[in-house]
């Protein structure tokens, strides 16, 4: 598992890549050794998926009938949305590589979106931790979050379109295989697993 160090330099990489700098590549380890460690990136998303979890856990039993149970295999279930919402991408990536041409660039453009991810999670668990601390700041929070959202598939964009080698319709089309399917699986998992509230 990459240190925290290690971590931090390449993220690095990933924030000279949003704001354009060709030199960001020279951060990120982009090996076979690397592309396999950034996986690691899920594990340095924990902590922040793990505040996710606990909010969504108290609207869920807010929203349901005292005594609905939301012990262990609750947030079993939410781990299994979110690896679901990690993997499905990367997959979809995968398999259309060859048809839309973008095979060389692949390693790349999953390396930094891993590694990318790390601070997406931990900005996405602010507006939970909000509702945790002050519960009547959902409102807000929900705001808050709809912006993170925004502000995370516009950096996804300037970092894949910089992968790609600047190809602005080769750039949408991966950065919406990033945004929706995880989305349109995720809302069918929780209604198949049973998280959500109804």
């Amino acid at each position: 598992m990459p240190r925290l160090d290690e971590v931090l330099y390449y993220l690095t990489g990933v924030f000279l890549l949003v704001r354009q700098k060709q030199e960001g590549f020279g951060w990120l380890d982009l090996t076979v050794r690397g592309l396999a460690r950034s996986f690691w990136a899920f594990a340095w998303c924990l902590p922040a998926f793990a505040v996710i979890w606990a909010s969504w856990r108290l609207y869920f039993l807010g929203s349901m009938p005292a005594g609905t149970p939301a012990g262990l295999p609750f947030f079993v279930k939410l781990l299994v949305i979110d690896v679901a919402g990690w993997l499905l991408p990367l997959v979809l990536l995968l398999a259309l590589a060859r048809p839309l041409g973008y095979g060389r660039h692949l390693a790349t453009v999953v390396t930094a979106g891993n590694w990318i991810a790390v601070p997406f999670a931990y900005a996405a668990a602010i507006p939970f931790a909000l509702t945790l601390v002050l519960p009547g700041s959902a409102p807000f929070a929900g705001l808050l979050l709809y912006a993170v959202f925004g502000a995370s598939v516009v950096l996804q964009f300037r970092l894949v379109w910089m992968c790609v080698g600047k190809q602005t319709l080769l750039a949408s089309a991966i950065t919406a295989i990033y945004v929706l399917p995880p989305m349109i699986a995720g809302q069918q998992l929780q209604q198949a697993l049973g998280t959500l509230p109804g």
